[in-house]
């Protein structure tokens, strides 16, 4: 993929309170799967489907700092350092680990 495209990108990070029963992640097909609460096995609740599955340009699970800049930031810095505009955004729920995404280990 060029760097003129916008890029989707998901990290996820396992944690004690991780839904582990309800979301799937496949990260060699960069999709992620969430399956709703109480929903009966024959793929309907409440005339509606009992999960949502969503495709990524990549998903990494538990992935190193090195690995998150090598596959998903450098070609944008490298955009940026050659003078093309680029934008990293990091986005998610208070304590999800934006700015350890972002600036990594303070120590």
């Amino acid at each position: 993929m060029g760097r003129d495209v916008v890029k989707v990108c998901v990290r996820t990070r396992p944690s004690a309170h991780f839904a582990q029963d309800q979301i799937v992640i496949n990260q060699a097909a960069n999709s992620l799967t969430v399956r709703l609460h109480d929903a009966p096995d024959d793929g309907l609740f409440n005339n509606r489907d009992n999960s949502l599955a969503f495709d990524f340009h990549h998903l990494m699970h538990n992935s190193s700092q090195e690995s998150m800049y090598e596959n998903i930031c450098r070609d944008t810095v490298q955009g940026v350092v050659d003078g093309i505009n680029g934008c990293i955004f990091s986005y998610g729920q208070t304590g999800s680990g934006k700015t350890f995404t972002m600036i990594g280990d303070t120590q």
